[in-house]
């Protein structure tokens, strides 16, 4: 996902074309990426549940842990919708690591295309918000609160 900014960025700050043609070739491969990943994810996550928080873990917490998984689980998805709608509705293809085009499946539509672009590109600032507060609270838990919560992050050690 951070290539996928970084790319991103290149693509939209570059001043040279050679430079933001290849960025964005890049951005889009990997935002098709991420969305099919994604949806491995999902139907992972499904199939196979999260383990259970702490006992004692505040009420309060478990809520803002819900909902953002929530939220960073519905961006994972969202931002690659929004990508791909951004181009294809204006007729735009996106093209896979210069390998193939990926099939123009929505209607044409500036106004479309144009809703889709202004969320994907202004809800980035929430999403990187929401990975900080992420980040800040798996901190929290591990340094101050010292719960063992990061423990079940990772799928090897049992918590």
């Amino acid at each position: 996902m951070v290539a996928c900014v970084a790319a991103g960025l290149v693509s939209v700050y570059a001043n040279t074309a050679a430079m933001t043609r290849p960025a964005l070739v890049f951005h889009q491969s990997i935002g098709a990426l991420i969305l099919a990943l994604a949806i491995a994810r999902v139907a992972w996550r499904v199939i196979h549940p999260a383990p259970p928080l702490p006992a004692a873990m505040p009420p309060s917490h478990r809520i803002a842990a819900a909902a953002t998984h929530a939220v960073l689980y519905i961006s994972l998805l969202a931002f690659p919708v929004t990508g791909y709608i951004s181009l294809a509705a204006r007729g735009r293809n996106i093209n896979m690591f210069g390998l193939f085009d990926l099939p123009l499946v929505v209607p044409r539509s500036l106004s479309l295309s144009a809703d889709a672009r202004n969320l994907h590109d202004f809800a980035q600032y929430a999403l990187y918000a929401l990975l900080a507060l992420h980040i800040g609270a798996a901190l929290y838990h591990q340094f101050v609160l010292k719960d063992g919560l990061l423990r079940r992050m990772w799928w090897r050690i049992a918590p």
